[in-house]
């Protein structure tokens, strides 16, 4: 069983468009190592990040992202154990909000 994990947050103001293209390129190689997928919307300075993969590597995942000062009001707003990937084999891809928004019509 793998977990899937949903939350939202906002960026702070310190993380420009070349910052976040950074993080998403390191978080892509990490996640991919630890067999973690999902896929990251952002609109303006909102997030909202899809992860799955082994329970354990998702938590770990989850935990940095709540205690990193780029993120501010990050709100878990669903999680689930799953059989399969919603995502496939994507480390990590940056999508807009509205494929998230129809992405998420179909988990």
């Amino acid at each position: 069983m793998l977990l899937r994990l949903v939350y939202v947050s906002h960026l702070s103001d310190d993380v420009s468009q070349e910052k976040l293209d950074g993080i998403v390129d390191r978080s892509r190689v990490r996640n991919e190592r630890d067999h973690v997928t999902g896929m990251l919307a952002v609109d303006g300075r909102r997030v909202l990040q899809v992860l799955e993969g082994p329970p354990e590597a998702v938590g770990r995942l989850y935990s940095r992202i709540c205690e990193d000062e780029r993120h501010r009001d990050v709100v878990e707003i669903d999680r689930r154990m799953v059989e399969t990937r919603h995502f496939g084999d994507w480390g990590m891809v940056r999508r807009s909000m509205v494929d998230v928004v129809v992405q998420a019509m179909t988990l």
